[in-house]
């Protein structure tokens, strides 16, 4: 057997072993972390906080991503390649796949931008910050991601020769608007937008340290009230930091991957 026949072979084995134990992990780990902020996210007491709305719908849509991507993945380690071959199964999956990816990535976006209005010192971006208002932008959030990607129903095929996965875009076009869109509705700018919302809260926060509130006596009650509603926005604020953090990584790597 030639050098070059060994490598390949070498190859493949580690593929099919990376597809095997490292993709069930991250399936597993994935999911399991997902649900448990869906948990988290669905107590009574942050049923009437926004940004809990958001990272709600952004764990959820990572569990579907998570099962409409990954799961391919195992499965493949076990040579059982059949969602990729099978036309309607193909189409419909990498829709999902897409649809999840960008509603998960701008969810986040926002949280980001609800932690800016709840921070303002101006009232009016304050009672902007409603659980109406996410519930419209979510809204929104889907079905532009629903619309930019009906394309996939087209471009992409199962079976396709000579590509890295068997359900691939049939031409070069599909996969240079597929390969951009990726990487800018999903990944740059809501990288851009989380960042910029990002500044903008701390620079609230700062502010309103510097200037705080006039003191003023209230109730027990409502002041005991008061303190768990800071103390849940501050755990919502860190969740989505962690959120944040790692999606931006995370995307980042999937747009190196796709340009490369």
């Amino acid at each position: 057997m030639s050098t070059d026949a060994i490598l390949i072979s070498s190859f493949t084995f580690a593929t099919m072993q990376i597809n095997r134990h490292l993709a069930l992990f991250v399936l597993l780990f994935g999911t399991v972390g997902n649900l448990l902020n869906i948990w988290v996210l669905s107590e009574r007491s942050l049923s009437h906080n926004p940004c809990s709305t958001y990272l709600w719908w952004s764990s959820l849509s990572s569990v579907i991503f998570i099962w409409s991507g990954i799961l391919t993945r195992v499965l493949q380690g076990y040579s059982f390649n059949w969602p990729n071959e099978n036309q309607p199964l193909c189409k419909i999956r990498l829709f999902i796949l897409i649809v999840c990816f960008s509603v998960s990535a701008w969810s986040l976006v926002g949280a980001s931008i609800d932690r800016y209005l709840r921070s303002s010192v101006i009232v009016k971006f304050r009672n902007l910050s409603t659980v109406q208002t996410a519930r419209q932008l979510l809204i929104i959030i889907i079905t532009v991601s629903v619309l930019i990607f009906l394309e996939v129903f087209y471009c992409y095929n199962a079976s396709v020769p000579n590509v890295p996965v068997a359900c691939y875009s049939q031409s070069l076009s599909c996969r240079l608007y597929n390969d951009w869109m990726l990487i800018l509705i999903c990944t740059v700018i809501p990288s851009f937008f989380m960042a910029v919302f990002g500044s903008l809260t701390v620079r609230n926060i700062r502010t309103r340290i510097v200037q705080p509130a006039a003191h003023v006596e209230l109730p027990h009650n409502t002041t005991y009230q008061n303190l768990r509603l800071r103390l849940n926005d501050r755990n919502i604020s860190h969740m989505l930091l962690i959120q944040v953090s790692f999606k931006f990584l995370l995307c980042v790597e999937q747009s190196i991957f796709i340009v490369f």
